[in-house]
């Protein structure tokens, strides 16, 4: 009796231990076909990632994710929650990305190379969505534990730029590029921040070597032709601005790269307001007519018309300057000081042929030259010119000289000296003047002295002549 006893509690003892060996082997089977389910999924994503099947990623992990939480399991793993957030990532969708890179750092190990991966990539994340100040602390997390991580240290300039702290963007890529010279996305931020601190000389000599390695960058060129013209080396400016002018724009023109537009438009405004500088105005006015027969911003396209006016008014084509200046006020009332000059000269805009005298057309066939009107002014006699200037001509009949000043303002004090100077230069002195002059006498000149042998024709008087001998054709 006690010994079946025995064999019975035995028995027991043998099927509880097959039971919970039964049950083990369960778990571990479970456990096992979890992990190679897991694998299997990991490896399907990151096979997926790898061939640009981003959109099947997602609905991989999706998938994945849901069916662990079904199942009470909420941890889908750590390189589900990566290969989820890379795909975002591809497809722009920043702020899922940014939301499963940090699921996914709570689950990586804080030594691990894993993790560094991840603070990179929460980092950068964070940047392009303006988030400064959280980018910056990972980043500083991250070089806590890798301090000559040179991405780290090139992306953490990349927000002190951003941010202007110009000092602490310079000190990071100076360290970069002591560890890796040749990188150079680093070296063109530090030739920025070497033109924006003032030092062209140094922004030059980076941006000469880049040049050398990154050819297709026109930033690069802009830049250095910046650097030129800070330097006050126009030619050397004029020719890398046209370097970058030369290049064939069509794609770019109607691309949405904003950066490649913005140096092409502005390399044209610089090289006209270069040309103004240097006085090159004929060159300038080739040029700008050049640009304004290219497509370009609606802003571009205003300050470019503003210059060739100016270059008009440079080159003795008053009037159509003045016309120029009308145009943009008619576009835009507030731009810079169209407002004044509309206000100055609006009751001569209506007379247009005022253009055949305001003209710098010195010699013509077609009878629309300077010399030619003023001939037709002095018709009833005839004349001989004793002298050509852009500022006037001087005609001569006996002791009887006519003056024929071309420009819109009145005459200067120091402008009539010269021409008394020119005057009294001739072997036959004048005893009777007369000075065409549209605005007439500027007020501080009213008491020179050539002004007491002299008549004005100036305002209506100088309108009303001009109107009857003008060309038909002006």
């Amino acid at each position: 009796m006690f010994g079946d006893l025995v064999k019975i509690q035995d028995d027991l003892i043998i099927i509880f231990a097959s039971i919970i060996v039964l049950f083990l082997s369960g778990i571990i089977i479970l456990s096992l076909r979890a992990l190679f389910l897991h694998q299997s999924i990991e490896k399907s994503m990151m096979a997926r990632i790898k061939a640009g099947k981003y959109n099947e990623v997602i609905d991989i992990a999706r998938d994945f994710i849901n069916i662990s939480q079904s199942k009470g399991r909420r941890n889908p793993g750590m390189f589900v929650l990566y290969y989820l957030a890379q795909a975002y990532e591809a497809i722009d969708s920043l702020n899922n990305a940014l939301k499963y890179y940090t699921e996914a750092s709570l689950q990586a190990s804080k030594y691990g190379r894993m993790y560094s991966t991840i603070l990179l990539h929460i980092a950068k994340i964070s940047f392009k969505l303006g988030k400064n100040k959280e980018a910056q602390a990972n980043y500083m997390m991250l070089l806590d534990k890798d301090p000559d991580n040179a991405e780290a240290l090139y992306e953490l300039a990349c927000v002190h730029y951003r941010n202007r702290s110009l000092k602490k963007a310079r000190e990071c890529l100076e360290t970069v590029l002591k560890k890796r010279s040749g990188l150079i996305e680093a070296r063109s931020l530090y030739g920025k921040i070497l033109f924006d601190t003032g030092n062209y000389l140094p922004a030059l000599k980076q941006f000469s070597l880049l040049e050398k390695y990154d050819p297709s960058n026109y930033e690069v060129f802009y830049y250095k032709a910046k650097c030129f013209e800070n330097l006050k080396k126009y030619a050397e400016s004029i020719r890398a601005y046209q370097f970058i002018l030369g290049h064939e724009w069509k794609n770019e023109i109607h691309s949405n790269n904003n950066t490649l537009v913005g140096i092409r438009e502005g390399s044209q405004i610089s090289v006209i307001n270069l040309y103004i500088k240097i006085k090159d105005y004929h060159s300038g006015i080739y040029y700008v007519s050049e640009y304004l027969s290219n497509p370009s911003s609606e802003e571009t396209k205003t300050e470019l018309i503003y210059l060739y006016a100016n270059l008009l008014w440079n080159t003795g084509e008053e009037y159509q300057a003045l016309k120029n200046f009308e145009r943009i006020y008619m576009m835009n009332p507030g731009y810079k000081d169209v407002a004044i000059m509309h206000e100055r000269y609006k009751k001569i805009l209506p007379h247009t042929y005022l253009k055949a005298y305001f003209t710098s057309n010195e010699s013509s066939t077609d009878g629309l030259d300077f010399d030619s009107l003023c001939k037709r002014i002095l018709a009833r006699h005839v004349f001989k010119l004793m002298y050509r200037h852009l500022d006037y001509y001087i005609y001569e009949k006996g002791v009887f000289y006519v003056v024929f000043y071309r420009h819109i303002e009145p005459a200067s004090f120091s402008k009539l000296t010269e021409i008394e100077v020119m005057l009294n230069s001739f072997q036959t002195r004048p005893q009777n003047i007369e000075i065409y002059s549209l605005s007439g006498i500027m007020d501080d000149a009213i008491t020179h002295f050539l002004l007491k042998s002299s008549h004005i024709i100036e305002g209506d008087e100088f309108i009303n002549t001009v109107k009857k001998i003008a060309p038909l054709k002006s």
